[in-house]
């Protein structure tokens, strides 16, 4: 678990785990890997909830593009803000050209590299595909930490990239050596 004392000022790279807090329906039980974070506020994207019925490919047969060999990516809810974007977080095995290397092999990328990562033959060995992000202002996460609203932990491959989705949050809170129990009572507001 994160310190909160040294880190909560930089939470780049690190994964936000919701707690009973948090009472918004798209956001209960949910994992944000927070992408940047400064003192002008923080940009992160949900990592465990998927868009249902909808894939890569289904977007790219919208757009008349040719699917033919295309790795058919799910899509994750990837948070309420910018919706119209798509946010990539890869291992940085490959950098597309706009790639930000975060934390521990991990880097993001945004919309123009979308199309390069699911109809190239060299794309990152791992990616997850996101619509949306969510957007704190000037201390708003620091103050949402502190009300325990989120646990911020250390991100690993594993728990960004891995499956299955509905368990992702279970298993970073048994990561942290806590059951969901122990934050039934946390209060705090934002």
């Amino acid at each position: 678990m994160c310190n909160r004392d040294n880190d909560i000022r930089n939470l780049s790279g690190k994964i936000l785990l919701s707690t009973s807090s948090v009472q918004s329906e798209n956001l209960s039980k949910s994992m944000v890997f927070i992408c940047k974070h400064s003192k002008e506020g923080a940009v992160g994207v949900v990592i465990n909830k998927l868009i249902p019925n909808i894939t890569v490919c289904d977007v790219l047969e919208k757009l008349k593009i040719n699917t033919e060999g295309v790795e058919d990516l799910e899509i994750h809810f990837g948070g309420l803000e910018e919706v119209d974007k798509c946010f990539i977080l890869h291992s940085d095995d490959y950098m597309f050209a706009n790639s930000v290397s975060v934390v521990n092999n991990i880097a993001f990328a945004m919309n123009e590299d979308v199309i390069k990562l699911v109809t190239s033959t060299c794309a990152p060995k791992k990616k997850l595909l996101c619509l949306g992000c969510g957007i704190w202002g000037p201390e708003q996460l620091e103050n949402e930490v502190a009300s325990t609203y989120w646990i911020p932990i250390e991100a690993d491959e594993a728990l960004i990239f891995g499956d299955p989705m509905a368990d992702k949050w279970s298993k970073a809170l048994l990561k942290i050596g806590s059951r969901t129990n122990l934050f039934s009572n946390l209060q705090g507001s934002a």
